[in-house]
């Protein structure tokens, strides 16, 4: 994984913090990092205050809900793949989840709902119902602390901005990270970390930082934007 050296970024309760970067920025390595998948080997992260290498790994892994991009899900119910590692969870729970992550109306259009059977790896699902699903399992434990890996990446323009609002409503009282390169979606988070080379280059809004002349996240986003348009 690529090193970091000198990251400083404070995420408080109640914020979207974008994670951005290049492939092999160090966008990984830093989430790695909050799971305590490894430690730093200077410096430390810490949940309120607390350095995480003092807290058990258990209390850790409660803390913290992850979505990836390469989702797994499961022969069983739609129900059983969204309460999945949840403990002590309702169906309303469920439900509750599956409508934050903009997967409840698709749920409810397939033949037996929630406890419709899944194929192997979730099979008779699009890409973005797998996606909305395997956010809704880390939505639905509730937990205190929620990173997204490329959450909106295969989701259509309507929907991600459904789920966007969705997320900031529900995310009030907890911290939520997405890591993203996806311009629609990083615009309206509360705080920006653009890394460059395992370093944390910029931090700010999307508005702050695209005032800066020669900014690298300003750069970051135009080079995007030409992409974009060269693609379309």
């Amino acid at each position: 994984m690529p090193v970091l050296r000198g990251v400083d970024l404070v995420a408080h309760a109640g914020t979207v913090t974008a994670i951005v970067g290049a492939t092999g920025s160090g966008k990984s390595t830093l989430m790695s990092m909050i799971l305590r998948l490894y430690d730093p080997e200077r410096g430390a992260v810490a949940f309120d205050d607390i350095d995480i290498r003092d807290l058990r790994v258990d209390d850790i892994r409660a803390s913290t809900a992850i979505a990836l991009q390469k989702n797994v899900l499961f022969a069983g119910t739609v129900a059983d793949n969204i309460g999945y590692a949840a403990e002590g969870k309702t169906m309303a729970d469920v439900e509750a989840a599956a409508k934050v992550a903009c997967a409840h109306e698709f749920i409810g259009e397939m033949e037996n709902g929630y406890q419709t059977e899944l194929g192997e790896r979730g099979g008779k699902l699009s890409t973005g119902q797998r996606q909305r699903l395997s956010i809704a399992r880390a939505i639905v434990r509730d937990t205190p602390i929620l990173i997204l890996d490329e959450p909106t990446a295969s989701l259509d323009a309507l929907t991600e901005r459904e789920l966007l609002g969705n997320l900031a409503e529900w995310g009030k009282d907890r911290v939520v990270f997405l890591i993203t390169h996806r311009l629609s979606t990083i615009r309206d988070a509360d705080q920006i970390a653009f890394l460059e080379d395992g370093k944390i280059a910029e931090t700010g809004t999307h508005d702050e930082l695209m005032t800066r002349p020669n900014g690298r996240y300003r750069g970051f986003v135009q080079a995007e934007t030409v992409g974009l348009e060269a693609a379309g």
